[in-house]
């Protein structure tokens, strides 16, 4: 089943939607517009949305589940760029530079994910302008986080750069309501995240246990200290 109107869930019911660019829109006239381009896909785990190096063909919404964003290399290894969860754009900062895709788009669990198409959201841009003002503030926090993610990989110590991708793994919601746990994320995935290996994080994570920062939950991580575990990271963005 591809992209429909029947899959796209409700804005103004959206449990994520104080997440959402939809909640920035100023005025009932472009909510309403939004919620009329958009179309939906339901997607297993582990199902492509977009590829590395397409013609974007529109920005798209986590609704639900868990986007990440990889980039492959000419052998074909994997790089874990970011995940996205309910409420991110996804695809918007190629979409707006008429770039193709610079990397794959890959669901995590079971995910509803939304899409205006590249023309429909030209044209939306046109008729609200307040709209675009609010896009770029999203563009440019995409932005600064990216040069915050190159300032952590070149300056700071190992323990400070795992520190850190804990932290921004971790909602503000979830940390209210004392349920910090990190879920659905290999020891690969954190060690490329981090920009480690895979032994320098297993080992630094062993560490966090010792002092008493996270604990295994299952697979999980739950993290049982988040201030000291956010003053280990140092600036956190």
């Amino acid at each position: 089943m591809g992209f429909s109107k029947k899959e796209a869930p409700n804005c103004d019911w959206c449990p994520y939607r104080k997440n959402c660019f939809y909640d920035l829109l100023d005025d009932k006239s472009s909510k309403k517009e939004w919620r009329d381009m958009r179309i939906a896909n339901r997607f297993k785990a582990g199902e492509t949305i977009f590829y590395e190096g397409e013609n974007p063909s529109g920005i798209y919404v986590v609704c639900t589940g868990k986007v990440k964003v990889v980039k492959a290399s000419r052998t074909g290894q994997q790089l874990l760029l970011r995940f996205e969860s309910p409420g991110d754009l996804v695809g918007h900062i190629s979409s707006l530079a008429e770039w193709p895709y610079a990397g794959s788009a890959e669901t995590q669990d079971e995910s509803v994910v939304s899409m205006i198409p590249i023309d429909s959201f030209k044209e939306f841009l046109t008729h609200h302008p307040r709209s675009a003002l609010r896009l770029l503030r999203e563009v440019a926090r995409d932005a600064r986080r990216g040069e915050a993610k190159a300032r952590d990989i070149a300056f700071k110590p190992a323990r400070g750069r795992l520190a850190g991708t804990l932290m921004r793994t971790l909602t503000e919601a979830s940390i209210k309501k004392n349920q910090a746990v990190i879920s659905g994320l290999k020891r690969k995935d954190i060690a490329e995240m981090a920009g480690l290996t895979i032994e320098t994080t297993v080992r630094l994570l062993k560490d966090f246990e010792t002092r008493g920062l996270v604990a295994r939950k299952g697979k999980d991580i739950q993290v049982l200290d988040v201030e000291k575990l956010k003053s280990l990271s140092g600036h956190f963005s």
